[in-house]
């Protein structure tokens, strides 16, 4: 017999209501969620164990949309770490998805490991071979011979593009991850690495396969092809235009800001010298750019780009910048969902969909550093912290 567990907060946020439900409750049977209300409205006779959060907001798991397994912002010159071995990158990973998860993240969005290690690393939690949230992954990342990306794999031409697309799927892949522009602007106007041909041939390519395509794009003329072309989710956008955030509002493509690289100084110290100097002297441009999207209103989910296990800060980022405790945590938890394309199994507190739920200490409603103080985390109906 699956036992059935009370879960009982001083609030509950269910991922969607603007209003908390205060003496929330909830049960879980096995993997999925049963009941949401106030405790007392709760059948007395429904559950066979209680696990008491008082002074907490239960709420679902968090979402990190933009990571990478293997990477560690907390090393010196970390990007260029990324070229390590695949043993001690692997070995890395494993050590970042177990301090994700113990932070109250049980999904991930990785956005391109090297070798494939992020298909091993999600197969190998679903083996219960280590411990991490659940992952969606994109293989392989796809750049330019001559462009930018650190955890990206050189590509030239259309053909070499298919093809790259094709073997990510065919390993394992979840979608497509394409580099398009740098991530500084420096003296001069942002190129696209990617020809407009290329850009459409990812496109075209991933959603032939019916998966989505992600981009490395922070702006200029390739962002502008991005979005004419149909691109799923425009990654950073730290110099996206006016003229481009009114465009981006009447696409589909779903925005995912990552605050951290720029306005973390733990990790801009620890770039590569020569990049130090450049994202201080644009971090007032980019909060300004970040802070014009979010007052556009536009749903967005966040990342932390590889600073793992500190989610809350993204969040935190955001409302500083403009955005309500109640847009950060949607971008962490039903957005994120979205751009996982998993909203129907988790991101928010119904019936019927997975148990991935969380308590924090407080209410993340007044003050969204509750979210640094997780006190419970709960994956698939499995308490894995508590």
């Amino acid at each position: 017999m699956v036992e059935r567990v009370l879960i009982k907060g001083s609030y509950l946020w269910d991922g969607s209501s603007d209003e908390l439900i205060n003496n929330g409750a909830l049960i879980c049977e096995g993997e999925k969620i049963q009941i949401v209300a106030s405790l007392a409205e709760m059948p007395p006779s429904a559950y066979d164990t209680v696990l008491d959060f008082s002074g907490c907001t239960l709420m679902p798991g968090m979402i990190d949309s933009h990571t990478h397994h293997s990477m560690d912002p907390t090393m010196e010159n970390y990007l260029d770490r990324m070229s390590d071995s695949i043993p001690d990158l692997t070995i890395r990973a494993t050590v970042m998805m177990k301090k994700d998860l113990l932070s109250g993240i049980t999904t991930c969005r990785t956005l391109g490991d090297k070798e494939y290690l992020d298909i091993a690393c999600r197969e190998a939690v679903k083996n219960n071979l280590i411990s991490g949230p659940r992952s969606i992954v994109a293989g392989k990342g796809i750049r330019a011979a001559t462009g930018h990306g650190f955890v990206g794999y050189p590509y030239n031409g259309k053909e070499e593009i298919k093809k790259a697309i094709k073997d990510n799927l065919e390993a394992g892949a979840d979608f497509t991850k394409i580099y398009i522009t740098g991530t500084l602007r420096g003296n001069g106007d942002l190129p696209s690495y990617l020809t407009r041909e290329e850009i459409a041939t990812a496109i075209e390519t991933s959603h032939e396969a019916g998966v989505k395509v992600a981009s490395h794009c922070v702006g200029g003329v390739g962002l502008d092809w991005a979005l004419d072309l149909g691109l799923d989710t425009l990654e950073h956008a730290y110099h996206i235009s006016d003229h481009q955030i009114e465009k981006l509002g009447k696409s589909r493509t779903q925005p995912v800001l990552t605050p951290s690289p720029i306005l973390n100084d733990e990790i801009v110290n620890h770039y590569p010298q020569h990049l130090i100097r450049g994202h201080y002297d644009e971090r007032d441009e980019i909060s300004s750019r970040m802070r014009s999207l979010i007052e556009a209103k536009i749903p967005f989910a966040l990342g932390t780009d590889g600073m793992h296990g500190e989610l809350y800060n993204e969040a935190k980022y955001v409302v500083e910048l403009g955005a309500s405790n109640l847009q950060a945590l949607q971008a962490l938890t039903l957005n994120g969902a979205g751009v996982c394309n998993i909203e129907k199994e988790t991101g928010s507190l119904i019936p019927g969909k997975y148990a991935d739920i969380i308590a924090v200490e407080g209410n993340p409603m007044e003050n969204i550093l509750s979210l640094k103080k997780v006190k419970l985390v709960v994956k698939k109906g499995r308490v894995v912290s508590n």
